[in-house]
């Protein structure tokens, strides 16, 4: 019979061999720093800006790396779960869905990235207002064809069916907000004021800032952003 100290050694082993392969490593999320941010995270983006057509934008600010030394195929399935107002749209890797307003799930087209290339994620929320808009965003592995047509040859991209995979592909939630409510995802009408606003030292600060802010509500939540 084991002790109870072999076991508990055994299932650390196994524990810490799962975290560490629960993910397929083609692709990864990464920031604007090349810091990888890891499958499963809850990103909060609230930097607003003009387009270049002059409409206001919340883009993601997120990235994606190929962390292999070949050429590979990769593509996106998103769920848009909320929407205030406004409009969301993705592009990447290289081919843009129409914006839409509708809630639900949709698909990018396969595309090339090459040996240890990075590519923003280009996916952003066209607010009309201040709110709130939540997706998540899976990445997807396509198997790249290359087709000979006449004297030519193209590449034709085939999405690989993720439980052909040994792991999962990695996922990211993007809690895209506009305003001091939608921020702090308080619903219109709510009662809540920021209380504090305070920088990753714990030294308070005026307003928020670029990097890590700690935001603390008059109805007892504190909120973290990066910007």
């Amino acid at each position: 019979m084991k002790s109870i100290k072999s076991l508990l050694l055994v299932a650390a082993a196994m524990f810490t061999t799962a975290s560490y392969a629960q993910v397929d490593k083609t692709f990864s999320f990464i920031d604007k720093d090349g810091k990888e941010i890891p499958s499963g995270t809850v990103w909060t983006a609230n930097h607003v800006e003009e387009d270049d057509f002059g409409m206001v934008q919340v883009p993601s600010e997120v990235y994606v790396r190929n962390n292999t030394n070949e050429k590979k195929g990769v593509g996106t399935l998103f769920d848009l779960k909320r929407l205030d107002n406004g409009s969301f749209q993705t592009c990447f890797p290289a081919s843009c869905i129409p914006a839409t307003n509708k809630l639900g799930k949709g698909r990018t087209e396969g595309g090339p990235m090459n040996p240890n290339q990075t590519k923003s994620l280009q996916t952003e929320w066209f607010p009309e207002a201040d709110g709130t808009c939540e997706a998540t965003i899976k990445l997807e592995y396509y198997n790249i064809d290359i087709q000979k047509v006449g004297i030519m040859t193209k590449e034709v991209y085939e999405l690989v069916d993720e439980e052909d995979l040994e792991f999962p592909m990695p996922s990211i939630t993007i809690i895209f907000t506009k305003g001091a409510t939608a921020i702090n995802g308080i619903k219109d009408g709510q009662n809540v004021e920021v209380t504090g606003i305070y920088d990753a030292t714990g030294k308070q600060i005026q307003t928020t800032q670029k990097g890590l802010n700690i935001v603390k509500l008059s109805n007892g939540k504190t909120v973290k952003i990066v910007k």
